[in-house]
């Protein structure tokens, strides 16, 4: 069976009280042209609301699965991972100081929320098995509540450039 991941992709400013739109606009800009290298079909989304670029991003996955916990796997290793360890490379790339604010990616499934700070997630690489055994231990119940059309979603904080003038 084949199914269609869909991922809710937002870039926010990572402290609300100093908002950078250019920086996130701009890492959005680069994490989306990543993505769409990597053959992610990336779509703008339009929420009539202020405070960051949304995306969904749209992966058909070709495995066969039959049970929650292998479509939770397959959305994971298929879509979450990649995603993830492109903001990872995007940042690997950038010349950030030791007084950079960490980035800090939130992951949501199903009301099961996880948080990764980068650039730490961004050495060793993302581990899909990792980041599925840190869903299930947040929720051991998750792939009950995991179906064809669950959604995932991301929010990528990211931190107001320093120095701009």
């Amino acid at each position: 069976m084949s199914i269609q991941c869909v991922v809710q992709l937002q870039f926010v400013s990572r402290d609300p009280a100093y908002p950078d739109p250019a920086a996130v606009s701009a890492y959005a800009d680069l994490v989306i042209a990543d993505l769409r290298s990597r053959g992610l079909t990336v779509q703008p989304v339009y929420t009539g609301a202020m405070g960051g670029d949304v995306y969904e991003v749209i992966r058909q996955l070709a495995e066969a699965v039959t049970t929650n916990k292998e479509i939770l796997a397959a959305m994971i290793s298929g879509v979450l991972a990649t995603i993830v360890s492109t903001l990872a490379d995007r940042l690997k790339g950038s010349k950030l100081s030791s007084t950079t604010p960490p980035f800090t990616i939130e992951v949501n499934i199903e009301h099961v929320r996880t948080e990764m700070t980068v650039p730490e997630v961004a050495v060793p690489e993302i581990d899909p098995e990792a980041l599925l055994r840190q869903l299930l231990a947040i929720d051991p119940e998750l792939p009950a509540k995991i179906s064809p059309d669950t959604k995932l979603n991301i929010k990528v904080r990211v931190p107001a450039q320093r120095g701009r003038s």
